[in-house]
């Protein structure tokens, strides 16, 4: 195991896209067992073994959160069943959904994510906590914020998961997920990692950010993608971000989480402003 490096997410549960809608439609566990032991069987590969997996059903619309909730519950119980021990981060769109779901997937179970600023964030939380699950906290649609507005968001966070005794959180560093318009520059998110990890208070907040899916990656020109991720790993590794979510089949990712990154105001570090 290589010390030092951050928890891996596996992002490729994307239940949402096919051919893996198929598979949840019809309840066909194969693809997705096939697809979660690919993750981590290249982790582990690349001497990291820290690693979770993200079970994802985006944003949900247009379905009925019961319907999420038992999509959920089948798609993490499919993965631990093949996987043991798995850390699960069960990841949707509804706050409802979510509350049904974290209390019925026995630890290690984190909700990815709870919003602030929706209703239902209180008693998922709460949910959580009694679960004895972790949680992602995001300040949800704000491209616009700056570092003190954002920063004001994880201290509010911060009072509520205090109250509810919770035991693991996150702050999720993107803030401000694609298609949010306008896009953020990369070096904020890489600012507010910075700010995270260096803030104090209990519960402690560990900086989290997404280098599979941030925007200005998604829209890049597909030849450019995974050089991309890799750069802003090394990037937010530098940073002294705890948690990476991104594709773990590809091994340019995983060598960037291994080895850490370019201190601060180095000149790629630039390039991204």
């Amino acid at each position: 195991m290589i010390e030092g490096a951050p928890l891996l997410v596996g992002q490729s549960l994307e239940l949402w896209r096919p051919p893996l809608s198929g598979a949840l439609r019809r309840r066909e566990p194969g693809p997705l067992v096939a697809r979660a032991r690919r993750q981590l069987e290249a982790a582990r590969a690349a001497g990291l073994a820290r690693v979770a997996l993200d079970v994802n059903l985006g944003l949900g619309e247009g379905v009925a959160p019961a319907q999420l909730a038992n999509d959920l519950v089948w798609a993490a119980s499919a993965v631990r069943g093949a996987a043991p021990g798995v850390a699960i981060w069960l990841d949707c769109g509804s706050h409802e959904a979510l509350t049904v779901a974290v209390a019925e997937i026995p630890p290690p179970v984190t909700v990815n994510a709870v919003f602030l600023e929706r209703p239902g964030a209180r008693d998922l939380i709460a949910v959580a906590a009694e679960a004895g699950a972790g949680v992602v906290v995001s300040p949800a649609d704000r491209a616009d914020a700056d570092l003190d507005a954002l920063l004001r968001t994880a201290a509010h966070a911060r009072e509520l998961l205090a109250e509810s005794g919770i035991g693991e959180a996150w702050f999720d560093c993107l803030a401000a997920p694609p298609p949010a318009p306008p896009p953020a520059p990369p070096s904020r998110a890489l600012e507010l990692v910075r700010a995270i990890a260096a803030g104090h208070g209990t519960p402690r907040l560990r900086p989290l950010l997404a280098a599979g899916n941030a925007g200005y990656v998604a829209n890049a020109a597909p030849s450019l993608r995974a050089a991309l991720r890799a750069l802003y790993a090394a990037l937010a590794c530098g940073a002294g971000v705890e948690a990476l979510i991104g594709p773990l089949e590809q091994p340019s990712l995983l060598v960037a989480a291994a080895c850490g990154g370019p201190p601060p105001g180095d000149r790629a570090g630039r390039w991204l402003r």
